[in-house]
């Protein structure tokens, strides 16, 4: 499988990543939300680059909203 992962912060790109094969890779994971998380405002979104549909082929999360299409809250 492959993806690209890009992690914002306050609204630009803090990095961007192309990742081939296993997606399990937690070590990795937790870097990439350690990156994002210093900003009040921040976004890591997972673009699945086999994945046709517009509508599928991206997940996002995080507190930035305004990036998001259709957000939904999750509670605390």
């Amino acid at each position: 499988m492959r993806i690209i992962v890009r992690g914002y912060g306050d609204g630009a790109l803090i990095f961007q990543e192309q990742v081939d094969g296993d997606l399990l890779d937690s070590h990795k994971a937790e870097e990439h939300i350690n990156l994002v998380t210093r900003f009040e405002k921040h976004l890591i979104e997972i673009e699945y680059l086999d994945e046709p549909d517009p509508l599928q082929r991206f997940y996002r999360f995080g507190t930035d909203m305004s990036r998001m299409v259709a957000p939904t809250e999750i509670p605390r």
